[in-house]
């Protein structure tokens, strides 16, 4: 329990570093804290007591708390998504974590109501939008064996579907660079709205058959789910 707690506090550190603006979109690195709980009022109260206080406010973060809505078979109920600008902030903010009163209130509670199920490290590689105006998300987990085509690929289809009017929020390509396991080392994601939004084009582009077949010797899709924004924090 000492070293989920450990993982955890470090988790909420590295979140504390990125929210030098909201406006801007997907911040450089992420790191993604995936638990069950069957008691969301009282793990939410406590992320909102946590953000208000003093320490908090100190550190240039921003916390986006995720609902699983739509996940198959996976255990997690629930992801904390921390972003940060840089691997220096990683140290600075954990340091300050490792002193704060509030901190150590949150994980009281993270330890009596939650189950921690994973903790990711992520490194963006391509990204556009605003992801402070979407509120749902379509998430692919995915294994990719040659990035730079993947990438290259990726890049190619974003810029078509923006051409296209089709790109309905925040998009974005994750490497996984801590947590990775032998079937999944990249993350994507496309955000909207609302899910109304997110659905409304359900008919595949040119550009994105091309860009399946482009890719499909080299990526393969483990699992496609959907998820909410909480609340940010």
């Amino acid at each position: 329990m000492k070293k989920i707690l450990s993982s955890l506090l470090l988790i909420v550190g590295l979140q504390a570093t990125s929210a030098y603006s909201q406006e801007a979109t997907v911040p450089a690195f992420a790191t993604i804290f995936q638990f069950s709980t069957a008691e969301q009022a009282s793990v939410v109260a406590a992320m909102s007591a946590f953000a208000q206080s003093e320490c908090r406010k100190s550190m240039p973060t921003a916390i986006r708390v995720m609902a699983e809505s739509w996940n198959g078979t996976e255990a997690p109920t629930h992801s904390v998504i921390f972003n940060f600008t840089d691997a220096k902030s990683i140290t600075e903010t954990f340091g300050k974590m490792q002193q704060c009163r509030a901190a150590g209130n949150l994980m009281a509670v993270l330890k009596e109501h939650t189950q921690p199920v994973s903790q990711l490290l992520l490194r963006t590689l391509h990204t556009g939008g605003d992801y402070t105006k979407d509120t749902t998300y379509v998430v692919w987990q995915t294994n990719v064996t040659d990035e730079a085509t993947y990438v290259a690929a990726y890049k190619k289809l974003m810029e078509a579907q923006e051409k296209a009017g089709l790109v309905k929020g925040a998009y974005g390509l994750w490497r996984i660079q801590g947590g990775a396991d032998s079937n999944v080392t990249h993350m994507a994601f496309s955000g909207a709205k609302d899910l109304e939004t997110l659905l409304e084009n359900g008919t595949p582009s040119k550009a994105f058959a091309e860009f399946q077949k482009k890719v499909g010797g080299i990526r393969t899709v483990y699992r496609t789910n959907v998820n909410f924004v909480v609340a940010d924090l």
